[in-house]
């Protein structure tokens, strides 16, 4: 139901309500749709659902949102979508929400503020990834404004890896046991066949 969006999953603890809002990725012409409005583009799409939203700034607000979010870090594997066009969202655009949790983008990160967050992915899918450290991450809502983050990295089943040098640098390295399952990029620097 697309009215879901507009409402939001209430939970109580010992610090009051918090409000935890879903917003699945949307393209403007469902919010034009759904909304009855005329919307141009997908910045002012976002934009709209987020005002139609009767958020209670008072109370802490959770936004778990799937957008390609301007200034985020994308990679190799995510080459083909439209990271850096006209679907970019500006992260100003969740400014009545204490955390934001976002998805879709592989590399975890947070953008402009730690508490607007692409969480990653679980696995490495290019070796433009290679680098990043995978993670869990957690976290904990106190009272508003005290958000606290703690991360546990992922044991991968194999790990990527690239591997530069010459061919006799390359087969002299050797490999332990506990990285004969990695997936290796291999760039050789021999200049003569």
């Amino acid at each position: 139901d697309p009215q879901d969006a507009l409402r939001p999953i209430t939970l109580h603890d010992e610090w009051g309500a918090l409000h935890v809002w879903l917003l699945p990725f949307i393209k403007p012409v469902y919010v034009r749709s759904f909304l009855q409005q005329e919307v141009n583009g997908w910045q002012e799409a976002v934009s709209r659902m987020i005002d139609a939203m009767d958020i209670d700034r008072s109370a802490r607000n959770v936004l778990i949102a799937h957008q390609f979010v301007a200034g985020a870090s994308t990679c190799d594997s995510e080459r083909g979508a439209m990271v850096g066009g006209v679907d970019q969202i500006a992260v100003s655009t969740f400014d009545p929400f204490d955390y934001v949790a976002l998805g879709h983008l592989h590399s975890p990160q947070h953008i402009s503020r730690p508490t607007v967050r692409y969480s990653g992915s679980l696995m490495k899918y290019s070796f433009s990834e290679a680098s990043q450290r995978k993670q869990m991450v957690f976290a904990e809502m106190k009272e508003k404004g005290n958000i606290a983050f703690s991360f546990v990295p992922f044991q991968l089943p194999h790990d990527m890896r690239v591997l530069s040098g010459s061919y006799d640098q390359i087969a002299a390295m050797g490999h332990e046991d506990a990285h004969r399952e990695d997936y290796l990029r291999i760039v050789l620097k021999d200049e003569e066949p």
